[in-house]
């Protein structure tokens, strides 16, 4: 009995050590998103994140007290994340949008550098700028199966930082939220669901209404009609953005309209240039909705989820009116930073209709 008992023990350590990454003499060696081998502190205490999503993507995994540097751009953004941590903005400058600068960024001392939207090229050269660790993340789409890329770069942050049960339950959580999302509204008759286009989604810019998301994860998540998502393959890009004609929206005619809010005042500016767009069947129907940013350098996934409630309660109320939305929000907005805050990223405008008064 001892000796299996013994064995019993030799085989859970070994199994521990399966889950290690290999050291060298000098730290431990990770692979990153874009397959390179990388070799970083046995003890990491400092980091920054440059390139858009990659600051929200720490922040999800709790590396708040970690961070020794922001990029200028997130001082005088309104990015959900800077609600709960607005020490963040006291930060030192690492330097500019997309990418900050090797000199401003060795200043702050970080252990490792996290950036995303990045070539193996990139990453290389500013590693070898600043004799620093740089980890590759990805930020993809949400509603595709690019999702799994998501979830890899949580888990990579977690290997990186320690942070592997972090991982593990914001993934459970995500995933929790879709199959809840898809299981009250799976079984709706395709008849009874109405045509739903989302405009003014913003990509590096605000955009007007004919900028859209045929991938759009609130769509998705609640198996609603994306009259978008019969789009060619060849017009749509996740970075570039998605855009059709005033006369594509004019012949799809959707039932319902959501607009992004980061888009709110180009898309009512559209509408009021006539040509038709004031006479879509939505607008007369008073049946447009603003909704919360989807993009903001890079996506936020948070938002992308809280939005999939929002719709679901406007499109499907019988099957959501045991949902109390503020509540979600608030669920949603601690499980990604840790705290209630939901209600003070709301604008006046957010989660409303429009009334065809206000697009006059």
């Amino acid at each position: 009995m001892k000796n299996i008992v013994y064995i019993c023990v030799i085989l859970v350590l070994l199994s521990g050590c399966g889950n290690q990454a290999p050291q060298n003499g000098n730290g431990v060696v990770v692979e990153d998103m874009l397959g390179r081998q990388v070799t970083i502190p046995a003890k990491i205490e400092r980091i920054v994140g440059v390139r858009a999503g990659t600051l929200r993507l720490l922040m999800y995994m709790g590396a708040s007290d970690t961070i020794a540097g922001i990029e200028e751009a997130a001082t005088r953004s309104q990015r959900p994340y800077l609600t709960p941590y607005p020490e963040l903005q006291n930060l030192p400058i690492i330097g500019p949008i997309m990418g900050g600068d090797a000199e401003m960024i060795l200043k702050v001392r970080p252990d490792v550098i996290f950036t995303s939207y990045s070539t193996v090229g990139e990453a290389d050269v500013l590693q070898r700028k600043t004799g620093i660790p740089v980890i590759a993340l990805e930020c993809p789409e949400m509603a595709t199966e690019a999702r799994d890329t998501l979830y890899s770069s949580l888990r990579l942050i977690g290997e990186v930082l320690n942070k592997r049960e972090r991982a593990d339950s914001l993934i459970a959580y995500i995933q929790s939220m879709i199959y809840e999302l898809d299981k009250r509204t799976a079984n709706i008759p395709e008849k009874d669901k109405p045509n739903v286009f989302v405009g003014g989604v913003s990509y590096s810019v605000a955009r007007g209404i004919t900028s859209t998301q045929p991938y759009f994860p609130p769509f998705t998540f609640t198996n609603t009609k994306n009259i978008a998502s019969t789009l060619e393959k060849r017009l749509i890009s996740h970075v570039r953005g998605t855009f059709i004609d005033r006369e594509q929206l004019l012949l799809w005619d959707p039932d319902v309209i959501f607009i992004d809010e980061s888009g709110l005042s180009l898309a009512l500016e559209d509408i009021r240039a006539g040509r038709g767009l004031n006479e879509l069947k939505a607008i007369q129907n008073e049946k447009v909705y603003i909704l919360q940013p989807y993009n903001n350098y890079s996506v936020n996934y948070e938002i992308a989820l809280i939005n999939s409630w929002y719709i679901g309660k406007i499109l499907y109320p019988e099957m959501f009116s045991d949902i109390e939305f503020m509540e979600k929000g608030d669920e949603i907005s601690e499980m990604f930073f840790g705290k209630r805050v939901f209600d003070e990223w709301l604008t006046e405008d957010s989660y409303k209709p429009i009334s065809k008064e206000r697009i006059k």
